[in-house]
């Protein structure tokens, strides 16, 4: 390789030939392709958002600037529109995160993470106030004004009283990631969709911008993300890494202006007054060549050595996909490294190898070891699996299939797509699986969509001919969703495959056992249906402990909202601790991130649908800190929850709700519902005098001393406005949704073993506005030992009368409770096994229901085992054969049992250390024995062997 010297403008400058020789993404079939796109309807919403833009609300997420408005402006003005990386984009401090300095924190009603928006084309080197709409700073920055106005900013910030405003540092944050690489992926798109050269010349100049800007690890390193600070945020000190944004964002932005450099790249040697405009900005070229050289070494060779050394790296799927699209974009196999053959090595064998990620990193059922959100991450090895196909056949002697290998081509491949259809409850909502989702205002949500993903599914069809990835690949209008614009769309097969009835959804019960979420769904309509969902996972990634939570929907209402997805990872002990979920835990005590989760029965008959599960949240081993012997929340070895949902009608439904927990000194079980006041019935209340549930005199979201002896910051310490009374008979609290069709939910919490304490207050995270708060209630009980506390509630959520008009606890042992409703007795027998829960042993678990009218019996149904002399309500079987690839076990079953084993109901597999759920898909008789087809793979994962 030839080495230029080159001096201009007093710059001493060094130019590489370029090693890409011609497009290799953007190739002419692809083109094809876009135009073709590009004229049918979701194209042409497409091609809308090219030239319009998208809104610009974020540091991220915009995936299309405008086009049009780049192509309005001067030369000049595309060249600043990316700012100098010399001002820094990490805020030396957080004081004024999320704040405004005319409105204060009331505008994180609004965001929680950042006060504005940016428009770079109208409103250059300014943030907007997302809740007043005033611009900041009050100078002219662009113009060299540095100190006109109220809110003056020359970069290092404006101080207003005792805070200090760095509106400069947010704007050069959100005008990267935000502006920069949105703009360039319109323009280099819109040129290659019509031909004007004008998107052509914008999207050259911004990218050679870009290039002279972009930090490095040599004379540029102190531009990196947290180069100001030495490497290191100053405010989590474990974060470092980036580039322009950080480490995860990073990844995608690198990916995107590759792109836009492939797609550009022909018009590079058409334009001698730009290469003269660029020159006379400082760049050291002469030519489209060197232009082009010029970004390779200063783009996009950076970015490959940031990948390798892990300052370019985010979630699953991210880091992959950038390393993959710069190893086919640069087709670079010389002397000089990175180059591609690092790139496409780094990606499948590297951090997180794609050679293993799907077979490796999905359960069986599809699911990652997230949060459903960045679960669907995954969905990036799409673009990955492509990106390899295509650089295979450019080099097929460098890339072989079995060490660079087809990854979805195992059956977990398929299950990833069925997995997020699985998880859609309605067509409407998603369970709150660690980080995800969010509470928000009471609002009834209209079904729109099949899958929790969108675009993936397209992928899905093409790649396993599954009539329900067709239907998941429209709206529920019948209406197409976009594809990728450059990819083919096979419309007339995903018409004819829409055409099959296997192409229908139905709403029906179901496990996803492997990532652990089960799902109660009934109805025929999903703007009527009601669903419940228990999470009972053991995620890794992004995880809370939301261990046994439970959530509740119904007529497209979430009735029982989780927090969701941290609001601001400042406080993070509130938004994902297990107090504040509507679940269980023992001794204030945050669990570990271990696994534990394991469903036990899952079974319906004749509108009586039960779940049970279990956890292992404390287990043997956690240490929980504290000065006390035992150590807080020791001995728990039962933690398990019973759902009975229970069909009144086609409308009307109730839920008997059984917690069953052992061990450590004190148990609490948390409720919160809906951003609505929760109504309490007349107790004899006992209000505390100030401080918070940690103690009257510890202060809101204040550290303390509990009295386990543990330093803390937790739950109890955000809860204020305490009252606190005794429970010995059933009592009802309520939330009136205040909605025109009048729905409400009402919590009937029945004392077993004795009275209970019942603890009211108000909780809030210190991010959130003052007047902002979320009623809970806390039932607690003294540990009993060994023996199990119960925690028994009966939920109705109910649209103008009541369903439940009053519960009465009939029995202890056999725990029984008696739920009066219009015109009939419902009579609930739960089984309360006392051993530990925590194997996967076999366990008494069951529900007995009776429904009388009249003196008539309606209803009788018995599902497993609540009284012994009545049988085990089991069947079961020893497995004598297994064929793995097929989904299938040989199974040894009494002919007086065969009838149990039926299509479409769950058996469990298990043996002394393991247990998974799955479901029958037919039944084969074989002599003495029946073959069972299950609906999941059993294959927990596969990799070399040396």
């Amino acid at each position: 390789m030839r080495l230029l010297v080159v001096v201009l403008g007093g710059l001493l400058s060094m130019s590489f030939v370029a090693a890409k020789t011609g497009p290799t993404y953007y190739t002419p079939g692809r083109i094809a392709i876009g135009r073709q796109n590009a004229e049918r309807d979701w194209g042409q919403g497409i091609l809308r958002a090219i030239q319009a833009g998208e809104a610009n609300t974020y540091y991220i997420g915009r995936q299309y600037g405008s086009a049009a408005d780049c192509i309005a402006q001067t030369d000049d003005f595309i060249w600043m529109m990316q700012p100098t990386t010399e001002i820094p984009r990490v805020l030396p401090n957080h004081d004024t995160l999320a704040l405004c300095p005319v409105h204060g924190d009331k505008v994180r009603e609004l965001n929680a993470w950042t006060a504005w928006t940016t428009d770079p084309i109208h409103h250059p080197y300014k943030v907007r106030c997302r809740l007043g709409g005033e611009w900041y700073p009050s100078n002219d920055y662009l113009n060299g004004d540095m100190t006109s106005g109220e809110f003056p900013d020359d970069g290092s910030g404006c101080k207003v009283g005792d805070q200090t405003f760095y509106f400069l540092m947010e704007y050069a944050h959100m005008a990267y990631g935000n502006n920069t690489i949105p703009c360039l992926r319109s323009l280099s798109q819109a040129w290659l969709l019509t031909g004007d050269t004008r998107y052509a010349r914008k999207g050259c100049i911004l990218l050679a911008r870009l290039a002279t800007e972009y930090p490095n690890f040599t004379d540029r390193k102190d531009r990196l993300y947290f180069g100001p600070y030495g490497g290191r945020d100053p405010h989590y000190t474990w974060k470092t890494g980036g580039m322009i944004t950080d480490l995860i964002w990073e990844t995608f932005c690198l990916e995107a202006t590759a792109y836009a450099y492939d797609g550009l790249w022909s018009y590079m040697d058409q334009d001698p007054d730009m290469i003269a405009f660029l020159r006379a900005k400082g760049m050291p070229i002469e030519t489209g060549g060197d232009l082009r050289a010029y970004i390779e070494e200063n783009i996009l060779r950076v970015g490959m050595e940031g990948l390798l050394n892990g300052h370019i790296h985010g979630n699953q799927g991210f880091h992959q996909a950038a390393a993959m699209a710069c190893a086919l974009v640069m087709d670079d196999y010389g002397d000089t490294h990175p180059n591609s053959q690092d790139m496409v090595d780094y990606a499948f064998h590297g951090d997180d190898a794609s050679a293993h990620i799907i077979v490796n990193g999905v359960h069986r059922d599809g699911g990652g070891h997230e949060s459903p959100g960045y679960n669907s991450i995954k969905f990036d090895f799409i673009r990955v699996n492509r990106l390899m196909e295509e650089i295979r056949q450019r080099h097929p002697d460098r890339f072989p299939l079995d060490r660079y290998p087809d990854i979805f081509g195992n059956p977990k491949g398929k299950a990833l797509f069925d997995h997020f259809i699985d998880l859609t409850i309605f067509r409407t909502f998603m369970p709150s699986v660690g980080d995800s989702g969010n509470i928000q205002p009471v609002q009834r949500f209209t079904p729109n969509r099949y899958s929790y993903v969108y675009e993936p599914n397209l992928y899905g069809f093409e790649r396993f001919g599954e009539p329900r990835f067709a239907r998941a690949c429209t709206r529920l209008s019948g209406e197409w969703l976009a594809g990728e614009l450059f990819e083919p769309y096979p419309e007339p097969e995903l018409s004819a495959a829409l055409e099959q009835p296997q192409s229908h959804i139905p709403f029906r019960d179901r496990l996803l056992d492997g990532y652990g979420v089960a799902i109660i769904e009934d109805g025929t309509e999903p703007e009527r249906g009601r669903a419940l969902s228990l999470n009972y996972s053991s995620i890794i990634g992004h995880r809370q402990a939301d261990n046994l939570n439970l959530e509740l929907y119904a007529r497209g209402l979430d009735l029982l909202p989780d927090l969701g997805y941290p609001f601001t990872w400042d406080y993070r002990e509130w938004d994902s601790g297990i107090m504040s979920h509507n679940t269980v835990s023992v001794d204030e005590t945050q669990p570990p991130r271990e696994i534990g989760g394991q469903c036990n029965l899952f079974a319906e008959h004749d509108g009586i649908h039960i779940v049970t599960a279990r956890h292992d949240p404390y287990p043997p081993h956690y240490d929980t800190g504290g000065t006390t012997d035992p150590k807080p929340a020791s001995g728990v070895s039962i933690y398990e929850r019973t759902c009975v949902f229970v069909e009144v009608d086609e409308e009307r439904f109730y839920v008997v709700d059984l917690f069953a927990v052992n061990g450590g000194n004190q148990h609490d079980q948390s409720w919160h519902g809906p951003l609505k006041p929760m109504q309490a019935p007349a107790l004899d209340w006992r209000a505390q005098e100030g401080g918070t549930l940690a103690g009257p005199d510890i202060a809101h979201a204040a550290h303390y001393t509990d009295r386990w002896g543990r330093e803390t910051r937790n739950f109890p310490s955000y809860i204020t406005r305490v009252r606190r009374a005794s429970l010995s008979e059933p009592a009802v609290w309520s939330w009136d949704y205040e909605l025109p069709e009048g729905d409400r939910l009402a919590l009937h919490v029945i004392p077993v073993g004795g009275p209970a304490e019942v603890i009211m207050g108000s909780g809030r995270s210190p991010a959130r506005p003052p007047d902002w708060g979320l009623d809970y209630l806390l039932v607690r009980r003294e540990s009993r030992g060994a023996m199990p506390s119960h925690f028994l509630s009966v939920i109705d959520a109910y649209q103008q009368t009541p369903v439940v008009q009053s519960v009465r606890l009939v029995s202890e042992q056999p725990l029984t409770v008696e739920v009066r409703r219009d015109g009939a007795i419902d009579t609930i027998v739960l089984a309360t096994p006392d051993a530990p829960s925590r194997s996967s042993d076999h366990r008494a678990l069951g529900v007995a229901f009776t429904s009388v009218a009249g003196g008539e019996t309606l209803k009788q149904v018995r599902i497993g085992e609540t009284a012994p002399e009545q049988g085990p309500g089991y069947a079961s079987g020893s497995i004598a054969d297994m064929d793995y690839d097929a989904n299938e076990v040989l199974v040894a079953i009494p002919p007086a049992d065969r009838a149990a084993f039926a299509v479409g109901r769950y058996v469990r597999v298990l043996n002394a250390h393991r247990s998974g759920m799955f479901r029958i898909v037919r039944v084969t008789p074989e002599g003495e024995m029946v073959r069972l087809e299950l609906d999941q793979t059993a294959l927990l994962g596969e990799g070399p062997a040396e």
